[in-house]
């Protein structure tokens, strides 16, 4: 209450207005106020405007609503009252202020500046108007005026390691190599055992060419601290400018044993080098040496043993792969990487049991990852469990984006359904493939071949068998399944000359092969050579 008497009182005292417009004018400020503490913005602006009915150049009720203008989303309106008030009371800083907050917000940064620097002027000690100046300033990259404004901050506050931090980037900035390594030797002067300065101006001469300067700051570093934490990464750097990347990589391997040297950072500076070296001829050797340093420093953490699980899949060493992905997930179960390396050494393996276990395991984790549910159908198919493959490969093929996965997801689903005796099911999914890739030879083949079987659109059967051998001439499978289409069609001699060719290409015996050519023989009425393949069916597993 004693605020509101003040004001009504500063209020009352203005001249040029009847006693009782003055009185009216208080009455309504003094509610909008009482509004504003309750947070009744739409209230406070009524009674500002209606005590401005009264007393037209009113500041104070002026630079109230333009605050209530603002937080009713009227910006217009405020910035126009908060002018108007600054125009009438020049002298009052809580309008400026405002005032040039408006003209900031509305990035007219030149007027914020007319504003601002009276203030600071008038109130050469108030650091939070300077402060906002040169925040201005440097956002506009008005460098020299920021400077001046810096120098007379340091002379308002005192020296400060920050406001030289900002003259040594703004004169970076400007290409003023020389006030930037003099500001930074003066930092280290005042300050000779904080090793981050050192690191600076090291980084000045470095940007500079100026290596031999940059040497010697390091080796002082390391003298006032073994383990600072980022002398290896500025060595690094250093090294790997000059092109010695042995050295370069060794300070790399320094920085990860470094314990005072943040994981983040370690990790940072790992996927740099490896990204940036990938082609080196050197990268498998560096990666198992980091992984063993990362296992070393962070034993706990899957961070190592990732890396040395993706050195030895490099490898195709898939038992050490797979032991170090194990490890991982010990220290965090639901890493996606770990588990992919686990199915992808499964297989080669031939562990079965295990991929099928571990493709399954990923699921409960990541429901919606195709290359787990494809993991998981081949495992199941490979134990002759087809409905339960058929379920993964269905499952899976609703979240694949890739066209081209799309289709294998298919064609194994065209194999899996002919196991399982669903024909049409089968075509359907071989149909789809051949859609998007009307030359892929297997699927061709085997649509081909399981027609045949059906005596079902012999034709097209034809067509696609001889299409298959037309991709891949030397594929004794391939050869194969031509000529028993044309077999089926009763084109008995073209399906010898094509068998023959089967035959030769064999690589061990087939008895389903020989059995093929001796019936194909006997349409020819070649009948001693038709027996003599019957014969030799019988022998063969």
């Amino acid at each position: 209450m004693k605020h509101f008497l003040i004001i009504l009182l500063l209020v009352l005292s203005i001249e040029g207005f009847s006693q009782v417009d003055k009185r009216k004018n208080a009455t309504y400020f003094s509610k909008g106020i009482e509004c504003k503490y309750k947070e009744d913005v739409q209230g406070a602006i009524k009674n500002f405007e209606d005590a401005l009915k009264f007393m037209p150049d009113d500041a104070a009720s002026m630079f109230e609503l333009s605050e209530q203008y603002v937080k009713a989303g009227r910006m217009e309106d405020g910035f126009a009252m908060i002018k108007r008030a600054a125009e009438l009371d020049p002298d009052n800083k809580w309008y400026q202020i405002r005032l040039g907050l408006f003209y900031r917000n509305m990035e007219q940064f030149d007027d914020f500046i007319k504003v601002y620097e009276p203030l600071i002027e008038k109130y050469p000690d108030n650091i939070d108007l300077l402060t906002e100046l040169i925040d201005v300033c440097l956002m506009t990259e008005n460098y020299d005026k920021a400077i001046e404004k810096l120098n007379l901050l340091e002379q308002q506050a005192g020296a400060n390691s920050l406001v030289s931090e900002q003259r040594i980037e703004i004169y970076k900035h400007q290409g003023k190599t020389k006030e930037a390594i003099a500001e930074l030797q003066h930092l280290i002067d005042d300050n000779p055992d904080n090793t981050r300065y050192y690191h600076m101006l090291a980084k000045v001469y470095m940007e500079n060419k100026k290596e031999k300067e940059a040497v010697k700051l390091y080796e002082q570093i390391k003298a006032l601290d073994p383990n600072d934490p980022y002398i290896n990464i500025s060595l690094l750097e250093y090294y790997e400018k000059k092109g010695d990347l042995d050295k370069a990589f060794n300070e790399l391997l320094a920085a990860i044993n470094n314990k005072n040297l943040d994981f983040n950072t370690k990790a940072n500076i790992y996927d740099y080098w490896f990204n940036k070296f990938q082609e080196s001829k050197n990268i498998d050797q560096q990666a198992l040496e980091a992984g063993k340093a990362f296992v070393a420093a962070y034993p706990d953490n899957k961070m190592g043993y990732l890396v040395l699980a993706s050195y030895y899949m490099n490898r195709e060493e898939y038992k050490p792969c797979r032991d170090f992905a194990l490890k991982a997930l010990q220290y965090e179960p639901t890493n996606f990487a770990a588990w992919q390396y686990l199915v992808l050494c499964d297989g080669p393996m031939k562990e079965m049991d295990s991929l099928r276990k571990h493709s399954v395991q990923a699921l409960q984790f990541y429901p919606t990852q195709p290359v787990f549910y494809w993991f998981a159908g081949v495992a199941s198919a490979f134990d002759k469990q087809d409905e339960e493959a058929i379920g993964y490969f269905e499952k899976g093929r609703k979240f694949v984006t890739d066209r081209k996965l799309l289709a294998d997801f298919d064609s194994y689903l065209g194999d899996l359904y002919h196991a399982v005796g669903e024909a049409e099911k089968s075509f359907d999914a071989y149909d789809r493939v051949l859609n998007f890739d009307p030359d892929n030879a297997l699927v061709l083949n085997n649509y081909a071949y399981y027609l045949s079987l059906r005596l079902e659109r012999l034709e097209q059967a034809k067509e696609m068998a001889r299409h298959a051998v037309e991709l891949e001439p030397d594929n004794a499978i391939y050869l194969d399944t031509y000529a028993w289409v044309l077999y089926q069609k009763g084109e008995y001699e073209a399906a010898e000359t094509q068998m023959e060719k089967s035959i030769k290409l064999l690589k061990s015996p087939d008895k389903t092969y020989f059995q093929h050519y001796a019936d194909i023989l006997t349409k020819v009425n070649k009948l001693d050579k038709a027996e003599e393949y019957r014969n030799k069916a019988k022998t063969v597993e």
